[in-house]
């Protein structure tokens, strides 16, 4: 689905609990289909102009500097903002143009209207069971992406994934294993 995604040129919404793998996912993703990857963490204080970019005073002069978004448009590529519940609503609004048939990225603070190339792609993940009421994510973006849902893998897929990135053996990648779902079964109890 990610690659149809892609050459169809959609957004796309990866949702599933943290820790199931999406921002790998993405990662292997991006080396898969030899796209640049831009990646964002987003938070209370990330503002659009993290993303977008800013006037910076550079060697006594002042610079445009094009943020993690912009230069992912500019260039082609994937651009992942994980958790994008996390970030202030000025940012979720300044997605809206390219997620429409649009695609388009506008610069109020240089005057540039800039069109996503072929090659770019916007991902956007959260986590729909960990933000408070209050945080989700709008109808009004959330409609504009195509979703995919991540889960935990069985168990015996689990112990293996853990085995090779971890190389224990796979007696101590089964308790692992087997504590981690302990855990997730705890949610919400304590």
């Amino acid at each position: 689905m990610f690659e149809h995604a892609f050459h169809q040129r959609l957004p796309l919404l990866l949702k599933g609990p943290t820790g199931c793998g999406k921002t790998r996912f993405v990662s292997h993703m991006a080396a898969k289909l030899g796209r640049p990857l831009f990646t964002i963490s987003c938070h209370d204080d990330l503002t659009s102009a993290d993303l977008t970019g800013r006037y910076l005073l550079q060697g006594g002069e002042t610079r445009w500097v094009d943020g993690p978004l912009t230069r992912a448009v500019r260039e082609g590529g994937i651009c992942y903002l994980d958790e994008v519940v996390e970030a202030r609503k000025d940012v979720t609004v300044v997605l809206h143009p390219l997620t429409d048939d649009r695609r388009l990225l506008p610069l109020e603070r240089t005057g540039e209207l800039l069109e996503a190339p072929d090659d770019f792609m916007l991902v956007v993940s959260y986590n729909p069971g960990y933000q408070h009421i209050l945080k989700s994510l709008k109808p009004s973006t959330r409609q504009r992406f195509l979703a995919m849902s991540f889960d935990f893998p069985p168990p015996k897929v689990e112990r293996d994934i853990v085995a090779r990135e971890s190389g224990l053996p796979g007696d101590q990648c089964a308790a692992l294993v087997n504590l981690a779902a302990s855990l997730r079964a705890m949610k919400g109890r304590i």
